[in-house]
This record gives C-alpha cells, sequence and structure tokens, in this order.
C-alpha cells in the first residue's frame, strides 16, 4: 500500500505533459504484452492446429484411397488357387527355387517322406530366400518346419538349412 501511495505521489508531482507520456507509455507497455503473452501464442497454437488438423486429413484421404485399392486387389485376387499335393515336395521345390533365382545356391535338396524334404542353401541373398520360403507357403502350402541360418562372410547373404513340409 505504501508503495502504491508513493507512485501516486510522483505521478501527481510530474507536469501534465510528463503524466501523459508515462499513460502512453504504460498504454503501449500493457498491450505490448497482451500482445506477447495472450495474442501471438494463442495465434501460434491455432496455426499449429489448423496444419496438424491438414496433416491429418491428407493422412486420413490416403488412408481411405489405399482401403479401397486393397478391396480392389483383394476382389481381384479372390480366385482360390488350388494347390497340387500330387508332386512331391522335393520337385515343388526345385521348381520354384528355380523360378525365384535360388536354384544356384541349393546345395542340397533331399527328400524326408513324401510330404517332406531338406534343403541346404549356401550364399544366398537374404531377402530373396525370405520370398522363396513365403512363395512356397502362400503358393504351394509348404512351411518351414526348422530352419538354420548361419551369416556368410557377404554382406547380406546366409547359409541355410531347412527342413520344409506339406501340410
Amino acid at each position: 500500500m505504501k508503495q502504491l501511495e508513493e507512485i501516486q505521489q510522483w505521478f501527481q508531482g510530474l507536469q501534465a505533459r510528463e503524466r501523459n507520456l508515462v499513460l502512453a507509455a504504460a498504454v503501449v507497455m500493457a498491450l505490448t504484452l497482451f500482445y506477447l503473452a495472450i495474442w501471438e501464442p494463442l495465434h501460434n497454437s491455432l496455426a499449429d492446429e489448423t496444419s496438424r488438423h491438414q496433416s491429418q486429413l491428407e493422412i486420413l484421404s490416403w488412408m481411405q484411397n489405399a482401403s479401397a485399392e486393397v478391396k480392389a486387389l483383394k476382389a481381384s485376387g479372390t480366385t482360390a488357387r488350388q494347390i497340387n499335393t500330387t508332386q512331391p515336395v522335393t520337385l515343388v521345390v526345385e521348381k520354384s527355387a528355380t523360378s525365384s533365382g535360388l536354384k544356384p545356391f541349393i546345395t542340397k535338396l533331399e527328400s524326408t517322406t513324401d510330404k517332406g524334404a531338406r534343403v541346404k542353401i549356401d550364399a544366398a541373398s537374404f531377402d530373396q530366400l525370405v520370398l522363396w520360403l513365403n512363395n512356397l507357403q502362400t503358393q504351394y502350402g509348404i512351411s518351414v518346419i526348422s530352419a538354420n541360418l548361419d551369416r556368410h562372410s557377404k554382406p547380406g547373404t546366409i547359409n541355410a538349412r531347412l527342413t520344409l513340409n506339406r501340410n
């Protein structure tokens, strides 16, 4: 309270022109403080949220288009493949390895039963092997029962010993 009275006395002691200058400076300071503390953060926050909302709308649009594309692809591929279970697994493995480019890397292919085979692969591309195994599973119903994978000295390649079986 005492400080407020001192400020009032100081203000009353100023000439009229000085009082007007102090009031104008106080108004400018108040407006600056309002702008910096309230208006600018709100405006920036609104701009950020608008930008985020637009980004989310673009993602939604992309996902809807992708969903329509997935549905179209599913509809075009609904014909069920008939898996030929009469061919020996070793023959199917050999044919699919040839078509996928892995045939040169197969060092050993032997039949375990009429529904199974053992395969030894040396220095094959890991990515190519994974795609081939996926193809065996989806196209021919042949899955991996056991796998032993070792890193080869060449980057990105592996040595593999696989036991395959038809379900």
